[in-house]
């Protein structure tokens, strides 16, 4: 049985162009791709994304998603195309970066009771901090898995990485390189 050719898209939210949790999400993107799927990243943080300004004219208008006008309109059509979202974030304050927090607030007029939305997709979540405690990560997990449960998302795993701080330090992190490794070869 030939596995079906997947459509993902990696929302990096690192500030560094080559940071931990970047490099993280390029393990798996290069299995992935190895495995033929179709694999496109996008640097948030290079992007002019606004804050949702919660004026619910997404809940009136179905012609287009959101009425705010910036780089979100070039990334809804990337959203709806993809099979597989991948988030890959440093911890920040204890969950994930402003970048990744902006975009998942303007996710709103793609939720579950939209006509277009988000349902179906499957995640991942990549992340790095130099805060190397498990419980550093509760609040980040907690929020990546409320935003999959309300969005309809089945999640795929998650490679969340402490102790990492200086930029390159995930190298050192083999087990956690090899984990993101491995989802990409296992996606299908």
């Amino acid at each position: 049985m030939r596995k079906k050719i997947q459509n993902v898209l990696i929302l990096l939210g690192s500030p560094r162009e080559d940071g931990n949790s970047t490099r993280l999400a390029y393990a798996f993107a290069d299995a992935a791709s190895r495995q033929g799927h179709r694999v496109q990243s996008i640097r948030l943080p290079a992007l002019d994304i606004g804050p949702c300004d919660g004026c619910r004219q997404c809940w009136k208008r179905a012609s287009e998603p959101c009425v705010i006008r910036d780089d979100m309109d070039s990334v809804y059509p990337l959203l709806l195309d993809a099979d597989v979202l991948a988030f890959a974030t440093p911890l920040h304050f204890y969950t994930w970066s402003a970048s990744i927090k902006r975009l998942t607030d303007r996710l709103v007029c793609l939720g579950p009771d939209f006509k277009r939305n988000l349902k179906g997709r499957r995640s991942l979540l990549f992340a790095a901090a130099a805060d190397d405690r498990p419980a550093a990560f509760a609040g980040l997990k907690a929020t990546y898995r409320l935003v999959a449960e309300y969005m309809g998302w089945k999640p795929l795993g998650e490679v969340l990485v402490g102790g990492v701080e200086a930029e390159g330090d995930i190298a050192r992190a083999k087990r956690a390189l090899a984990k993101a490794e491995a989802l990409g070869t296992r996606l299908s």
